[in-house]
Formats: C-alpha cells, structure tokens, sequence
C-alpha cells in the first residue's frame, strides 16, 4: 500500500507585515505608493495588514519626512523597519526579502 502523503503539511504560512503611517503633515514623497510598490513586488510573500492587530509578525513605519512620527508613541516591542524617504524603498526590500530567507533556511 503507498504511503500517503499529507498536503495540509505543505502550506507555507505568510509573514504577517503591519502598515504604520505618520499623520502626513508634511510628506515630502507617497507613502501609499510606496507600500503598493512593495505589496506589487512581494504580495505572494507577506500579507500587509493594519498595525494595531495583535497578530502581526513585524512593522513598517512610513514617515512622511526625517522626523520619524510614524514611529512615535510605538507601544509595541515588535521588529520594524523605519521609512523616512522613496530613497530608502531598495533598502526596504532588503529587509523584507531577509525575512522571507531566515524563514527558508
């Protein structure tokens, strides 16, 4: 008799990425078109979920400018990455891809 193999074993389950905003006072780039950049690149990878759930695995903070409120008042011990500039979107990537590869080692 062949040995049956189980698939529900097989799921690969998502990294939980949590979307922090600043007000938007005084953004000096998109923010939202930012995190569209990333979900278009990495949608398979990770869902993007709101940052208060408590279910969430790490955090993006998008700060409009170099003053970083997005990151103020942060009441949560939680790995992030900070975004303070569209020039910073390849580093995010980085981070993010560094995620998905501790997982598969």
């Amino acid at each position: 008799m062949p040995k049956q193999v189980r698939h529900d074993t097989l799921v690969e389950v998502k990294k939980r990425i949590g979307i922090k905003y600043c007000g938007g006072c005084n953004p000096s780039y998109e923010r939202v078109e930012i995190v569209r950049r990333v979900q278009s690149q990495l949608n398979d990878r990770f869902f993007f979920l709101s940052y208060d759930r408590p279910d969430i695995d790490v955090m993006i903070l998008l700060s409009g400018c170099q003053r970083t409120c997005a990151a103020q008042d942060l009441n949560r011990t939680i790995s992030h990455y900070s975004v303070a500039g569209e020039n910073e979107f390849e580093a995010l990537m980085g981070w993010l891809k560094s995620l998905t590869a501790k997982r598969d080692s």
